[in-house]
């Protein structure tokens, strides 16, 4: 048995307001053509198929467009969740006759969990859930956090399932210790939103969705996706890929990486000003935070840098990060008069020491805004 994991479309997405539908279209004609290549016998698809609980018209029609492309063109089963971006009810629509085509889509989770029986495995769809949802659905009290109802699921799932088969959970969760990015969506505030790898004791293999790095977790049969493209300039340096998992009954063979070329890429380059604008950097197309060395002013630019770079979607001034040493008590710092707190901030934010001639004009503006004042 041989299927392709994924996870994390976030179909809709608007990265630093532009839209990023395009370059999804783009990737996910590139993991139907993954899944060709490889004759997988399968598609998981591990949640937040879109980046909103009300997706976008044109999100909607791509996400179709790419369900029928894996499922009635290539005729690969698919099993899908819906994940915290996305709305349960939705995404559970039409799912009870999807499934007749071999379309399983899970949007809720719901009392009765039933495996899909797929090539000799049970394959087990957790929709992401809030505790308050498994609390109230399996009519268990003791149901307050996270863990307790991703605990209290499986073990439901354990008192079920076929122990000869191979367990196969598809799921949306963030499991403790796993690198997150700052393209996730918060689950709850603090850390309260963790489970812990023995919520999925006994599973052959555990797909999930959520983090979107690929290695966010090193575990023998836990694995993440990661998204297929790059939503936040922490993801810079990832590889997205997909997962291409081989198994022999309840024996996990192979699990490798398929990687994948984006249209445009997410990166991250430095330089000065002029440099950047005078020796075009390759790639200069992709979607770029661009980190300038140069000190002092500089006239506009985000415009010059645009005329080459058409793709800029962020601008940062490089300069050198205080130390936890170089912070002052606060009692120390009112003590200093309006001078020298200025002086202090200057070379703060120009990374050089205040002059004594600009320090000289400061002191006669402070003089003049406080005659002012006192007239």
């Amino acid at each position: 048995m041989k299927f392709l994991h994924t996870a994390d479309w976030h179909l809709g997405k608007v990265v630093n307001g532009v839209s990023m539908l395009v370059e999804q279209q783009y990737i996910l004609k590139q993991i139907a053509q993954i899944a060709k290549e490889e004759q997988v016998d399968g598609i998981i698809i591990a949640g937040d198929l879109y980046d909103r609980s009300v997706p976008p018209a044109d999100a909607v029609t791509l996400l179709n467009d790419v369900l029928l492309e894996l499922n009635v063109t290539l005729g690969k089963p698919v099993f899908a969740i819906s994940g915290n971006h996305d709305s349960a009810e939705r995404v559970n629509f039409g799912s009870a006759w999807y499934e007749k085509n071999g379309l399983h889509i899970q949007g809720t989770i719901g009392a009765n969990l039933s495996p899909i029986e797929w090539n000799g495995a049970q394959i087990w769809l957790v929709p992401y859930h809030e505790p308050a949802q498994v609390r109230a659905t399996l009519e268990d009290k003791s149901v307050r956090s996270f863990e307790d109802a991703m605990q209290a699921v499986t073990a439901k799932i354990r008192s079920e399932w076929d122990a000869d088969k191979a367990q196969i959970l598809v799921g949306h969760a963030f499991v403790a210790g796993g690198i997150p990015s700052d393209s996730e969506r918060q689950l709850a505030i603090g850390n309260v939103d963790r489970v812990s790898t023995n919520c999925f004791d006994g599973f052959d293999y555990v797909a999930l969705g959520h983090l979107h790095h690929p290695h966010a977790i090193h575990h023998p049969s836990i694995f993440y996706a990661g998204s297929p493209l790059k939503y936040s300039f922490s993801e810079a340096k990832d590889k997205k890929s997909v997962r291409i998992v081989t198994m022999n009954g309840k024996k996990l063979v192979e699990v490798r990486e398929h990687l994948l070329e984006p249209l445009h890429d997410l990166r991250i380059i430095e330089g000065y000003l002029a440099d950047l604008v005078s020796s075009v950097v390759p790639g200069n197309e992709d979607f770029l935070q661009i980190n300038l060395l140069d000190e002092g002013a500089l006239i506009d630019p985000i415009g010059q840098l645009r005329a080459f770079y058409p793709n800029v979607l962020h601008l940062e001034r490089v300069q050198e990060k205080l130390t936890e040493g170089q912070f002052e008590r606060f009692e120390d710092v009112v003590k200093k008069d309006d001078l020298e707190l200025f002086g202090q901030f200057f070379e703060h934010v120009s990374g050089k020491e205040i002059s004594e001639r600009q320090m000289e004009l400061m002191r006669e503006t402070m003089n003049r805004v406080k005659g002012a004042v006192e007239q």
